[in-house]
Parts: C-alpha cells; sequence; structure tokens
C-alpha cells in the first residue's frame, strides 16, 4: 500500500513539472510574438526611401501620359537641375554636352556624375536607379531614346519650347515642382524672385537712367555673338525685366522677334556703341578672348574705355532658371550700383 502511494506522488510531481515547463514555454513563445509585433509595426511607421515612391499618378506630356512616382526619390533631371536646385532637390545625375555643363550650379551639385546627352549612357542610368526621369528637352527623345528611358525608369519630356522661351520660367518650374511633389516650395520661390525683380528695377530706374548696355559672347564655336531682344534669355532680363536700355548697336542689329542673337565680326566691334558690356567667354575660348582684348579695335570701344566691361557666365545667361536668373541680377546690380 505504501509503495502504490509512493508511485502516485511521483506520477504527480513528474505531471506539474511538465505542467510547469510548458507554462514558461508558451510565455516565451508569447512574448516573442508581441515583439515581433512590434517591430512590424515601427518598420510599417518609419517607411524607406523605396517604399516612399511607391504610390503612382498619371502625368500627362507631350509624348503620352505616364505614372510617375507621388514622391519620387531619385531623380534624373536633364536641363531642368537649376529649377530642382532650387527646390532643394539634388538631382541623381545631372546634364552634360560633351565637355559642356552646368558649372554655375556646382555648389548644388556637387559630386553628382554627369551624363553626355549627346550619347545617353542607358548602363549608367540603369546602374544609378531612377525612379523618374525628366528630358529638358524633346530632341532628346528622338531615336528611340525615349523608349529605352522609359524602361528603366517612367520619362517625362519637356518641348524644347518650354525650356527655351524665358517668359515660361514660372510654368517650367511648377511642372517640375509638381513632378516633384514641391509645389508649395516653387510658390514661395516665384514670389521670392518677383520681389527681388520688382526691388531691383526700381533701383536700377535711377541708377541706370540715360545708359545702354550690350551683352558679348564668345562661343565655343569660335563665334563672336551679340545679344539682343526682346525675348531670348538675354534680352527678357536684360532689357525686358531690368529694364536696361540697350545700346544703338543691339536694336540695328539684334532687335526683333527672330534677332535675339547675332552673329559679329571683328569689323563691327567699332560700333559697339554701349555704356556698358556684359562680355561672356566660353570655356575654352580664353586665348580668344584675350586677342580680343589686346586688340585696338576693342581698346578703342568707349565702355572699355570707361571701364565699364564686366564678365559673365555664358551658362548662366542662357539658362532660365531661377538661380541663373538671381545670378544675371546680380551681375547687373554689381555693374551699375557696384557698392549696392
Amino acid at each position: 500500500m505504501a509503495i502504490r502511494t509512493k508511485g502516485l506522488s511521483i506520477l504527480s510531481m513528474i505531471i506539474v513539472l511538465v505542467l510547469v515547463l510548458a507554462a514558461c514555454g508558451g510565455g516565451n513563445t508569447n512574448k516573442t510574438l508581441k515583439e515581433e509585433a512590434g517591430a512590424v509595426q515601427t518598420e510599417q511607421a518609419s517607411p524607406s526611401p523605396e517604399n516612399q515612391s511607391t504610390e503612382l499618378r498619371t502625368v500627362e506630356h507631350v509624348l503620352g501620359k505616364i505614372e510617375v512616382p507621388v514622391q519620387p526619390q531619385n531623380v534624373i533631371g536633364l536641363f531642368v537641375e537649376d529649377e530642382m536646385s532650387a527646390l532643394g532637390v539634388k538631382p541623381i545625375m545631372q546634364y552634360s554636352s560633351g565637355d559642356y555643363y552646368q558649372t554655375y550650379l556646382e555648389d548644388y551639385l556637387k559630386d553628382v556624375p554627369k551624363l553626355d546627352t549627346t550619347a545617353f549612357n542607358f548602363e549608367a542610368i540603369m546602374a544609378a536607379q531612377p525612379d523618374l526621369i525628366i528630358l529638358g528637352f524633346q530632341g532628346w527623345a528622338e531615336e528611340g531614346v525615349y523608349d529605352k528611358l522609359s524602361k528603366i525608369a517612367p520619362t517625362y519630356v519637356f518641348t524644347g519650347s518650354e525650356i527655351q522661351y524665358p517668359e515660361n520660367w514660372k510654368k517650367n518650374l511648377l511642372i517640375v515642382a509638381d513632378l516633384l511633389g514641391k509645389t508649395e516650395q516653387a510658390e514661395a520661390v516665384i514670389q521670392k524672385r518677383e520681389a527681388e525683380t520688382k526691388q531691383a528695377k526700381e533701383q536700377l530706374q535711377v541708377a541706370a537712367k540715360g545708359k545702354t548696355a550690350a551683352m558679348i559672347r564668345i562661343h565655343a564655336s569660335k563665334e563672336l555673338r551679340l545679344y539682343g531682344g526682346p525675348g531670348g534669355q538675354v534680352g527678357t532680363a536684360l532689357y525686358g525685366d531690368f529694364g536696361i536700355e540697350p545700346a544703338p548697336i543691339v536694336r540695328k542689329l539684334a532687335w526683333g522677334e527672330d534677332m535675339d542673337i547675332q552673329t559679329i565680326s571683328m569689323e563691327i566691334i567699332p560700333q559697339i556703341d554701349a555704356d556698358y558690356i556684359f562680355l561672356a567667354v566660353d570655356e575654352g575660348r580664353e586665348e580668344q578672348a584675350k586677342e580680343l582684348k589686346e586688340s585696338t579695335l576693342w581698346k578703342n570701344v568707349p565702355a572699355v574705355q570707361q571701364g565699364h566691361v564686366y564678365e559673365v557666365r555664358g551658362d548662366v545667361w542662357i539658362t532660365n532658371g531661377p538661380l541663373a536668373y538671381e545670378k544675371k541680377l546680380e551681375n547687373v546690380m554689381n555693374a551699375f550700383i557696384p557698392n549696392k
């Protein structure tokens, strides 16, 4: 009888031990599930950049409709880097054409690799993993380029006229801002530019009263170019927005709807009757510029004799973006109001 009771006691102890171990194991399992659930919630609350761009919307452009990310993270914007930089967005590749690129944006695009639009490197584009590509000119989309780019990422194409004509600057900025989800920032940039232009024009109406100006560029092609107006990248800003009076030679040779740029010869130099000259020298044309400055023809120009020649950047003056525009305004203010 004693032996039977002892056996039951041992059996009871074994059962209790099993139940305790099971309870302990179950507790650990529940704790692990709670931790995993918390980890999932934390991950969902802090989405990665890749997840942020998964939501799409439909956008229409010159070549049709495309699905673009609501919040693109990795953007290639060719010849809209100025607009992107003004909106605080750094592209993952930047425009170049051979050796030429927009050097005035170097502070914004430091270490950003260049993409030569004369021969698209599709492997490099694919390796950059863009989730949006913006082409500043429709011509870049020709000869099958658009189809190839579209297979890499949704590609938005501007028409040449949209980017080329300065009067479209506000529209261009808003298009880029809409694609990037930065419309509010674009409105602030527009307000700032309009306010600065208005204030500067009022000051220039006094400081530049009775004075005339001209812009000459020593182009990469070795041409001497006289820039006029009333339109074009130079004329719209210099003679329109800033209110500077063009020199008589400008009105004679480079004025009219289809005459905002005129190639001139050295024989025309003595006829440049401007009080102020803005001179742009393209990269690689420094020796030609030196020869021009050392010539007797140049030294006899009134603006040269008065010390009123101001060297400016060609890439700034042929670009319509808000950052380039600020530099144009700075050039003019420094010339006519040097102590400003």
